[in-house]
């Protein structure tokens, strides 16, 4: 049994509570969250907008501000810094660092050893990760002697699967991502600031971000290749990208278009998928229903390649579009990965 740690009870930390619960080697000991208000964070995790109600509610325990699961107790914490937190006193083995704070992933190499074995951290910094694993695409990559994680984006965990099996296939000469991505936390619901609420002291340089995210597909920036190049440094720096903050809550989507260095028709394509599907089924899903984003939400899948939309042209040129569930689909995998690093220990 993996004694479990969550720095940052958001959207990932709770959704990566929620699978945890169904895993029979992990428990979550402790939990920490900026936000003090323990009964907040206990109401969050119990009745969620888009996952529904927790099947086995949580409670709080007023005598010592804990966290009752399942009749037992989860310590909570409300420390800025993710090394002023005592994981020691549950006896924590892994640590997800879901805050987004670069400065917490700094500080979780003070950990190693004092108990915690790993830190898996939910975002892709370019600095202060031993080592960056994405499953379908580098976790055979991973040196034990590594401690702190990173489980990469959303978007790499989507798009490095199929354009590693592409690459490694028929080669890539070139391409371009469009990734469409549903609003996150530090937008806003009208006109306003740039200021980040999520990331105090933080400014976004784009002022389009400031504006409403429930009325335009806001164009923006994407650190989706500088983030698969962290697990697969190999890939051509030929393939560019950018993204689209769109009016949903949940599910993304990729678009993509490559060209190929051979000659290619659709069925080697579709081929190289299905071998790629059956050797990673919990990772990726072939699709060909006429399905929409909301039909994807929930699904453990991080890549949902739909072949309704894969096409061949130019002989060598390819159209893809990929699914995934942003928040359920890339908790999977930040899951996955404790499971990887954990048995690699042994």
């Amino acid at each position: 049994m993996y004694k479990i740690g969550i720095n940052g009870f958001g959207r990932i930390g709770r959704a990566i509570f929620r699978i945890i619960q169904s895993k029979d080697d992990f428990e979550v000991v402790a939990i920490n969250d900026l936000d003090s208000l323990i009964d907040n964070h206990v109401y969050l995790a119990n009745y969620d907008t888009i996952y529904g109600k927790l099947e086995n509610k949580l409670s709080v325990n007023k005598s010592n501000n804990s966290i009752i699961n399942r009749e037992k107790e989860i310590n909570f914490f409300s420390e800025e810094n993710i090394s002023d937190v005592k994981w020691n006193e549950s006896g924590t083995d892994i640590i997800f660092d879901s805050s987004g704070i670069l400065n917490n992933v700094k500080n979780s190499h003070k950990l190693i050893d004092k108990c915690v074995k790993k830190i898996i951290v939910t975002h892709s910094p370019s600095k202060y990760i031993d080592q960056t694993l994405i499953l379908a695409a580098n976790e055979d990559s991973y040196i034990k002697e590594n401690n702190v994680i990173s489980s990469s984006i959303c978007d790499a965990n989507a798009c490095a699967p199929a354009l590693k099996a592409l690459d490694n296939e028929f080669g890539i000469k070139d391409g371009f991502i469009t990734t469409l991505h549903p609003w996150l936390g530090y937008q806003n619901l009208t006109d306003g600031s740039l200021k980040s609420v999520s990331s105090p002291g933080h400014y976004w340089k784009d002022f389009a971000l400031g504006r409403a995210s429930l009325d335009s597909l806001i164009p923006k920036k994407t650190t989706l290749m500088p983030a698969i190049r962290l697990a697969l440094p190999e890939m051509n720096q030929d393939i560019s990208a950018m993204s689209f903050r769109v009016p949903t809550a949940i599910v993304s989507a990729s678009d993509i278009t490559l060209t190929l260095n051979k000659i290619i028709r659709e069925k080697d394509v579709i081929d190289v998928f299905k071998s790629i599907e059956k050797k990673y089924p919990e990772v990726i899903l072939l699709n060909e229903e006429s399905l929409v984003s909301i039909d994807f939400k929930g699904i453990k899948q991080s890549c949902v390649i739909d072949l309704r939309w894969l096409k061949v042209f130019g002989n060598n040129k390819l159209k893809l579009v990929i699914w995934y569930d942003n928040e359920w689909g890339y908790s999977n995998r930040s899951v996955d990965v404790a499971e990887l690093v954990m048995k690699k220990q042994k």
